[in-house]
């Protein structure tokens, strides 16, 4: 079978969790004879055509050059954006950019010759891409399904028109199956649905990862007393750090934390970390290889992912699968991951001293470490191991490209 993902947008860092996911899915895809190629939008003006990697290859498509600017734009910091905006994007941007994408996307169908295509968190454009070429009668043949890996957010599009991404969704959904990655994900698609009067099937895959490369590695030192790896974004509760790492100090004046990941807040706080006094316990690493994960989460006594807004969780799996234990909050995705005190431990958002307090105890009780830990590799044996994942979605995809033949 051959699979064509496709994706509004991929991290031009190269982060993201979407992204990691869809490396290890096409490699176990691959592992089961099939074919797949990812597809987006070009988000740096120096990024190539296409990357051949071992199990798949990434096409970028240029468009009209929106999704560089967007990228450009976010940038920027927050003060320059508005006097910005008006220089940058042209209120029919997104109809441009739609109109040279079909051209674009077109033109890799008909050589790639897809036997289903499967979108991955396309909100805006190849959304509507998709369905001006199913309008036209060009997609007849092929069965298209996504996956809605995030909850809603607000956007502003170019013509300043204010929405979420979720509204944009359902202004044009040429999907015969939509796949929520948690309960919560799938409850807010359904209830958006209903509220624009839209009837889709919709239903919940939660995603995996590979048990072979996020594994425990007894032989590795510890490094780090506690690790948080992700995008430093408000979402992700980054900005409690300074606060955390200052409380934390008081009781271990030699913690060593470390911080990997890129995004906005960025240079916000590594200042505040400076301003609190913490800086000398902070190693900050950047955007690392995605290669060099498994041993950084090994390397760390603790894994932290407090975020206020989580649609699943990614990297909670991957700490998990390392038997390294979580610390993080209970909504959303995470409390469909995680049982408090079984495999993990879980915070209220924003409550910087629950955190606090939950590191501390963690740090304390090195028993309570090694059996939330060996918890959380059995749960995610159980629960999340791509290879049923796979399964699952290869048997979507068979239902799919039969159905469409009837």
């Amino acid at each position: 079978m051959k699979i064509l993902h496709l994706c509004d947008s991929l991290n031009p860092a190269g982060l993201g969790g979407y992204e990691s996911y869809l490396h290890y899915l096409a490699e176990q895809l691959s592992r089961r004879g099939h074919e797949s190629i990812v597809v987006a939008q070009m988000s740096r003006e120096d990024m190539p055509d296409c990357i051949n990697r071992n199990h798949y290859s990434v096409r970028f498509l240029p468009g009209n050059l929106l999704e560089i600017r967007k990228w450009k734009f976010y940038a920027l910091p927050d003060e320059e954006r508005e006097q910005a905006a008006s220089s940058m994007f042209r209120d029919d941007d997104l109809e441009l950019n739609i109109h040279a994408l079909r051209e674009q996307l077109l033109e890799i169908i008909q050589e790639f010759k897809p036997d289903i295509i499967h979108a991955h968190s396309t909100y805006v454009v190849f959304n509507r891409v998709l369905m001006s070429l199913r309008n036209e009668g060009v997609l007849n043949h092929i069965p298209i399904l996504v996956t809605i890996h995030g909850r809603p957010k607000t956007l502003i599009l170019p013509s300043g028109k204010r929405t979420t991404d979720y509204d944009e969704f359902c202004d044009a959904l040429p999907f015969d199956l939509i796949l929520g990655v948690s309960e919560n994900v799938t409850d807010v698609l359904r209830s958006t649905l209903s509220d624009y009067k839209k009837t889709s099937t919709v239903r919940t895959l939660y995603l995996g990862i590979d048990l072979s490369v996020f594994e425990p590695q007894p032989e590795t030192m510890k490094t780090w007393d506690v690790a948080f790896m992700g995008r430093l974004e408000m979402m992700k509760a980054v900005d409690l750090f300074p606060e955390m790492l200052s409380l934390l100090k008081q009781d271990f004046p030699t913690l060593k934390f470390l911080l990997t990941g890129e995004g906005s807040l960025r240079e916000n706080l590594l200042c505040q970390f400076e301003s609190s006094g913490v800086s000398d316990i902070v190693e900050y690493r950047g955007v690392v290889e995605a290669e060099k994960i498994p041993e950084l989460i090994n390397r760390s006594h603790i894994f932290i992912y407090p975020s206020r807004e989580e649609p699943f969780g990614l990297s909670i799996l991957e700490a998990m699968a390392c038997a390294v234990p979580v610390v993080t909050t209970n909504v959303y995705g995470p409390s469909e991951i995680l049982t408090h005190n079984f495999d993990g431990l879980m915070v209220a958002p924003d409550d910087v001293k629950e955190l606090v307090d939950s590191i501390r105890l963690l740090l304390q009780n090195s028993d309570l470490r090694t059996l939330l830990g060996k918890n959380a590799r059995k749960t995610v044996e159980d629960r999340f191991d791509i290879r049923k994942h796979s399964n699952d979605l290869v048997d979507i995809y068979t239902m799919l490209v039969h159905t469409h033949k009837e």
